[in-house]
């Protein structure tokens, strides 16, 4: 075999991988005299301990993520933060987070945060662009002590809205981490979710208005098929009420076409007997105890005119 020969089984390798390959695999088409000048010479380069790509691959994106597979060896899941990222639900920044059977031993550092669980075998996963992943529903629930606190619930609210992530799938991956940082928060999160919040600013009135003792039980998300033949929901209803909620974010006042939007859906609820109350965002939060009382009135009056209609 002829030195010529080195480079052009390398590379057919490296195209074979996504541009990656081990050290292992390098020693099965090459010397190791010739692997270790490679490395030394910045022909290959390093992305992770014993995972190389060629000089000029940029070790970025799916890239950094299959070599961060690779180099823990299967199996072995993108989890955590860098698993939310693949799904699409925030941008990656930090370490490549992994998760492993618990059983093995693989190091991490700066670049690479491995996890160990004990379930791995039996546990949910998915494939996303090729590369081995936790459910989004793991995601969430594993990720939820490393992200800012402010971003938590929003966070999984947001993913519950937009992606469709089941409220039954977050219970159970969070009844399989009862000893993960701010539990107790994250089994909040995910009843306010199950029980129908589609929204930061519905989080903060159900838990700042429509849970306290004084009101009775509302739902949230409550569909209607309307006369048009539409289904339209309810942030939150009293259906014995007949008695409706909807919470406006910051937008509300400064869009004329979403305001007349709005008087229209209102007006064709109040046609089918429905009431409809309209609370801002700014209400919620600096007077919760005024707009309880409102709804409060506002459902006794009901309550009352129903029973003797």
């Amino acid at each position: 075999m002829t030195d010529e020969d080195w480079p052009t089984r390398i590379d057919r390798l490296l195209k074979g991988q996504h541009g990656l390959a081990t050290r292992r695999d390098l020693l099965r088409v090459a010397p190791v005299g010739v692997v270790d000048g490679y490395v030394a010479s910045g022909r290959l380069r390093r992305v992770f301990p014993h995972v190389y790509t060629a000089r000029g691959n940029p070790a970025t994106g799916d890239r950094r993520l299959r070599a961060a597979v690779l180099c823990a060896g299967a199996p072995a899941l993108l989890s955590h933060t860098t698993a939310l990222a693949v799904h699409g639900v925030r941008e990656h920044t930090g370490p490549v987070h992994l998760t492993i059977d618990e059983t093995r031993r693989r190091a991490g550092n700066r670049d690479l945060a491995v996890h160990r669980r004990v379930d791995l075998a039996t546990a949910d996963r998915t494939s996303v662009r090729g590369l081995p992943v936790t459910t989004l529903a793991d995601s969430l629930v594993d990720s939820w002590p490393l992200l800012p606190r402010a971003e938590r619930r929003p966070v999984l609210v947001d993913a519950v809205r937009d992606r469709g992530v089941d409220a039954g799938a977050l219970h159970r991956a969070a009844a399989r981490r009862p000893n993960i940082g701010g539990h107790r928060e994250l089994v909040v999160a995910v009843d306010l979710v199950a029980d129908g919040v589609r929204s930061e600013l519905e989080a903060l009135g159900v838990l700042r208005v429509f849970r306290h003792p004084s009101l009775p039980r509302s739902r949230g998300q409550l569909a209607v098929r309307c006369p048009d033949g539409i289904t339209r929901h309810h942030d939150r209803a009293w259906e014995e009420a007949m008695l409706a909620v909807e919470l406006d974010g910051a937008a509300f006042h400064t869009s004329p076409e979403r305001r007349a939007d709005d008087l229209a859906r209102d007006a064709l609820f109040a046609t089918m007997g429905w009431l409809v109350l309209r609370f801002t965002y700014a209400e919620v939060l600096r007077d919760p105890d005024g707009v309880r009382a409102k709804v409060l009135a506002v459902y006794r009056t009901r309550v009352s005119q129903l029973r003797t209609a």
